[in-house]
C-alpha cells in the first residue's frame, strides 16, 4: 500500500513489473550473491557487454575473469575482498569498456548477501599522439584500469557521473601524478560528447610563441613560416567534443585573454583572421598549482580563474586514499608481470609498507616503483627490503618506516591484551595507560 498526499493507493509489485523496470533503466545492472556467483543481469547490460543473462547466470565472477576471460576485472571481486563499495573500469571479451560501481548488501550478521553493480558503457578513445606525449604517463590506467575503493575517490567518480549530461567547464586540481588526466577522460567518456574527439594539450610543454596557434589556429600567410594552407586550432578540431588543458597555470597571459573570450562566447578568431569562428567545445582544465595564489601574484587572470572554476574537482593524493594502494599495487603487479613474463608477488609486509609510505609522486610513482621491483628484484617474492633498497638508490627513504614498525608492535600488544581482558578499563590497567587512551588506540587499529 502506497500513500500519496493522504490518498491510499493499492500498488501490486509483481515479478513482471519488476522485470520491466529492471530491463528498461539506462544503466546496466549486474547482481551477484555473497560468493560472487552471477544471479541475473538486465537487458541494458546484455546490450553493453555482448553477453546474455543465460551465458552469465550461475557462473562466478572469478571464473568469468580468470577462466572464461569474459571480463578483464570485476568490481564484485574487490567488494568481496574489502567488504566495501568499489569502482573500477574493465574491458569485456567483446572489446567494450565498462565503468562499474559495486555496492554490497549486508544481512543481519554483517555478511555480504548480495552485490548490486551499476554499469556505464565507456567509449574507447582515440588519443592524439602529438598532443598526448607529455601527459601519457598521467593516463596510468588508460584503457581499463580506473580503480577506486576509497571514499575520497568514490566521491570524485560520483561527481563525474553527475556531470555526465552537462557541458559545464571543469577545473581539476591535485598533485602531480594523482590521475587528473584519467579523471578528465572519464568526464568525456561518460558524457554525451563521448563519440566525438577528446584532445589533450599540455600548456607547459609548448613554447609560448606557438601556444596560440595550437589552440586557435591561423590563417594562410599570417606570419613568417606559417603553413600556406593555414592551420586548424585544437578548439576548432574538437567541435562538439572535449579539450583537456593540462597545466593550465603555465598558459601565457596573452593566450589567457583569448581563452577567456572563448569561454564567454564560445567563439574566437584565428591568428591573422577577421572572421569569428564559433564552436561547441567543452573545456576541462587541470593544474597542480594554487591558481588563486597565482592570481594574487598577477600571474593568472582573475576573470579567467572564475570562468574555469565553475565545477572544481580535487583529485586526492595517494596518501589521502590509502585504501586504494593495495588494489592499485596488485593491478600494476599483474600488468608488469604480463608485460615482462614474470611471476612475482608481494609479501604482506610490503603491501603494509606501501600503505605507510608518503608517495610524493602519487600513483605514477607507485607504478614506477612496482615496475622497478619486478625488473630489479632477483626473487619471486617482493619484500620490504627490495622496496627500501631501490628507494635508497634514488635517495628516497620511506618517511614512515619506523612508525610503521611501531604501529605494528602496538597493534600486536593490543590484540593480546584484548584476548586477556574483557573491558577497556582492565586493558588500561594491565598496560599502565588511561582508559580513554585505550579507546583511542583500539579505534586507531580498528579493534573496537
Amino acid at each position: 500500500m502506497l500513500k500519496s498526499k493522504g490518498i491510499d493507493m493499492e500498488f501490486k509489485f509483481d515479478e513482471s513489473l519488476f522485470r520491466t523496470v529492471f530491463d528498461n533503466v539506462y544503466n546496466g545492472i549486474y547482481v551477484v550473491d555473497g560468493e560472487g556467483r552471477t544471479l541475473l543481469v538486465n537487458k541494458t547490460f546484455e546490450m553493453m557487454s555482448g553477453f546474455t543473462n543465460e551465458e552469465l547466470a550461475g557462473k562466478t565472477l572469478y571464473d568469468l575473469v580468470h577462466h572464461y576471460k569474459y571480463f578483464s576485472g570485476a568490481a564484485s571481486l574487490l567488494v568481496l575482498e574489502r567488504k566495501k563499495p568499489a569502482t573500477i573500469t574493465y574491458k569485456t571479451k567483446t572489446g567494450k569498456n565498462l565503468l562499474v560501481k559495486g555496492k554490497p548488501i549486508l544481512n543481519n550478521k554483517n555478511e555480504i548477501e548480495l552485490i548490486i553493480n551499476t554499469i556505464w558503457d565507456l567509449t574507447v578513445i582515440k588519443y592524439n599522439d602529438v598532443l598526448d606525449k607529455d601527459t601519457a604517463r598521467d593516463s596510468y590506467l588508460k584503457e581499463e584500469g580506473f580503480i577506486a575503493t576509497s571514499e575520497k575517490m568514490t566521491e570524485v567518480i560520483d561527481t563525474v557521473l553527475k556531470l555526465s549530461n552537462t557541458s559545464t567547464t571543469i577545473l581539476l586540481t591535485g598533485e602531480t601524478g594523482v590521475g587528473k588526466s584519467v579523471v578528465a577522460e572519464m568526464v568525456h567518456r561518460t558524457s554525451k560528447r563521448k563519440n566525438n574527439k577528446f584532445l589533450k594539450i599540455n600548456c607547459g610543454a609548448i613554447p609560448e610563441g606557438l601556444i596560440e596557434s595550437e589552440l586557435f589556429g591561423y590563417e594562410p600567410g599570417s606570419f613568417t613560416g606559417a603553413d600556406k594552407k593555414g592551420k586548424l586550432g585544437i578548439f576548432e578540431s574538437a567541435d562538439k567534443g572535449t579539450v583537456f588543458l593540462d597545466e593550465i597555470s603555465e598558459l601565457p597571459l596573452s593566450a589567457q585573454s583569448k581563452l577567456l573570450l572563448f569561454l564567454q562566447d564560445k567563439e574566437f578568431f584565428k591568428i591573422g583572421g577577421r572572421k569569428s569562428i564559433k564552436t561547441d567545445t567543452r573545456i576541462i582544465a587541470a593544474t597542480n598549482k594554487n591558481l588563486w595564489e597565482l592570481v594574487k601574484n598577477g600571474k593568472f587572470r582573475e576573470d579567467l580563474y572564475y570562468r574555469l572554476n565553475v565545477i572544481p574537482i580535487n583529485v586526492p593524493a595517494l596518501r589521502e586514499r590509502t585504501d586504494d594502494i593495495p588494489v592499485l599495487a596488485k593491478y600494476f603487479l599483474n600488468k608488469f608481470n604480463q608485460h615482462y613474463h614474470a611471476y612475482k608477488y608481494f609479501s604482506e609486509e610490503l603491501l603494509e609498507a606501501f600503505q605507510s609510505f608518503n608517495w610524493p609522486g602519487n600513483v605514477r610513482e607507485l607504478e614506477n616503483v612496482i615496475e622497478r621491483l619486478i625488473l630489479l628484484s632477483p626473487n619471486q617474492e617482493l619484500t620490504t627490503e627490495d622496496f627500501y633498497r631501490i628507494q635508497q638508490k634514488r635517495k628516497i627513504v620511506p618517511k614512515k618506516s619506523l612508525q610503521n614498525m611501531l604501529d605494528k608492535f602496538e597493534y600486536e600488544i593490543l590484540v593480546q591484551a584484548k584476548k586477556e581482558h574483557v573491558t577497556t578499563r582492565k586493558i588500561a590497567k594491565s598496560l599502565g595507560i588511561s582508559q580513554p587512551k585505550v579507546v583511542r588506540l583500539l579505534k586507531k587499529h580498528s579493534l573496537n
